[in-house]
């Protein structure tokens, strides 16, 4: 792969890991300032708030999409029309759909969590769908930027705005409380739209102020978009509704506690997915150019990557919960440490279908990636109520890692099916070897937890010796990954 893709892939991973770290500190900060009901609160705001994803449309994906093929076609003036029209039709339906929401928020919130704070969330709720729309719109700037394969520019703006939101939460809260955060969070989404779209009329010579509509454009966007539209109702029903069974069934701290483990996980989760969307515009030009062989090869290269990079990066915070615990939240928590062993479990089992997911959206072909989406939205919503009700907060965390489960399976398999040269591709030894390391230190921790509690450096040492161990057998499946590009499997862009 040429020195562009490699840049890519890195620069967004390294994004995730510095907004990680911007967010370690921010929860550590707002549990300390706020505490873990008001945490809850927040969560369960920002998860009413983005019900309104609805409207997506998978504009943010088509995008990335159409403005690879036009690149390809060397035709400047569709970008531009593409961009306007994009931004055109996301605003106005997420406006609509934020007005829609504001004033039913009262019916849902009061049915979630304690009446006391319900005032709290309402008077945050207006700024924080302020929030979703703008980022909605700075999302299609972003995707333009990727479609470019300038991922490492779109990196470095998020990265900048993490800090924002950081810098300004410190500096808001004492006075605004929970509303200083909403605040810095509109600040920073301000700042991300402003930096994207400076970015994108410096290359593209983009005029926003020109009316530029293209109702052919907006076809293509719809004709791709209106089956991510299931994609997006299916999803819509995963994060929020498990966040709201949560509230209803785990209470506010349950949820705080959830949040801030989901959060950690959902960042090193975000390295490994920015990675493979950077390589999207890589996977249309072989699809377009109808290149089987290397569309498969780019699949066995991407899917061993993640299958071990991302078992050994969420298993990592596992190892060293107590450390995490009590440097994030001043002790040891053994609710926390279930629920991110949980969520890190299903977070993995989610991850290893995303080769097969970006795949088929670079080749246009969603119906497979809509099945999936509908398992597990259905699944996370029926299962997290039953669960939840006779479990609670635990429950509904079960349901969300069965309906993870066979989503996946279902998209994982389905790709394979389909792609029978695929029926031969084996794990490699490399893979196997962190399989069975990982599981022996998650036991032998297990078994020792109370040891590793009182003794966070003995955790410290235990948690690095399992990463040292496995970078080793990371350099095996790099060997075997290079067997695969030296076949010229791959294109360069």
């Amino acid at each position: 792969m040429n020195k562009k893709v490699v840049a890519n892939v890195l620069s967004s991973g390294g994004q995730i890991a510095c907004i990680g770290v911007v967010y370690f500190f921010l929860y550590k900060y707002l549990l300390k300032q706020l505490g873990v009901e008001m945490l809850g609160v927040w969560s369960v705001v920002m998860a009413t708030s983005s019900i309104a994803n609805i409207a997506n449309f998978g504009v943010a994906t088509s995008v990335v999409r159409f403005v690879a093929l036009y690149l390809k076609e060397d035709t400047q003036e569709r970008i531009n029309e593409l961009i306007f029209t994009a931004v055109i039709f996301i605003a106005g339906f997420f406006s609509v759909l934020g007005l829609i929401i504001l004033p039913s928020a009262h019916f849902i919130l009061s049915r979630i969590i304690d009446v006391k704070y319900v005032d709290v969330a309402l008077k945050i709720l207006p700024f924080s769908l302020i929030c979703l729309i703008v980022n909605a719109i700075a999302g299609v700037y972003a995707s333009v930027l990727d479609g470019m394969q300038k991922n490492y520019i779109r990196s470095l703006i998020f990265t900048l705005s993490s800090i924002v939101l950081l810098g300004l939460t410190f500096l808001l809260t004492p006075a605004y409380g929970l509303k200083g955060v909403v605040f810095a969070q509109l600040a920073q989404s301000v700042f991300t739209i402003l930096g994207c779209l400076f970015l994108v009329m410096k290359i593209t010579k983009y005029n926003q102020l020109k009316w530029q509509w293209n109702k052919e454009i907006f076809k293509e966007i719809f004709a791709y978009g209106i089956k991510f539209q299931v994609i997006s109702i299916s999803a819509m029903l995963n994060e929020p509704v498990t966040k709201l069974l949560m509230a209803k069934f785990g209470g506010l701290q349950f949820t705080g506690y959830y949040e801030m483990a989901n959060r950690l996980i959902m960042q090193l989760r975000g390295v490994i997915i920015n990675a493979n969307q950077s390589l999207m515009p890589l996977m249309v030009k072989s699809s377009e150019d109808q290149r089987l062989n290397k569309v498969n090869n780019l699949y066995k290269i991407n899917f061993l990557a993640v299958a071990a990079v991302s078992l050994i990066l969420l298993t990592i915070p596992v190892l060293a919960s107590n450390v995490i615990a009590k440097v994030w939240i001043g002790h040891h928590e053994s609710m926390f440490d279930l629920i991110l062993l949980l969520t890190a479990v299903s977070m993995y089992v989610n991850l290893l279908c995303g080769p097969a997911y970006f795949s088929l959206l670079a080749e246009g072909i969603l119906n497979p990636v809509i099945k999936s989406q509908i398992i597990i939205g259905v699944l996370n919503l029926i299962l997290g109520f039953v669960l939840g009700k006779y479990f609670g907060g635990m429950g509904v965390v079960f349901g969300w890692l069965l309906a993870v489960l066979l989503g996946t399976v279902y998209l994982i398999r389905n790709y394979a099916v389909n792609n029978k040269s695929l029926s031969k591709f084996k794990l490699s030894l490399g893979l196997n070897l962190i399989l069975v390391t990982t599981l022996s230190f998650l036991i032998l921790k297990h078994f020792n937890n109370n040891f590793f509690s009182r003794y966070a450096s003995y955790e410290v040492g235990y948690t690095m010796g399992y990463g040292l161990i496995c970078l080793l057998f990371l350099f095996l499946i790099y060997k075997e990954i290079k067997n695969y590009d030296k076949e010229k499997s791959i294109p360069s862009l």
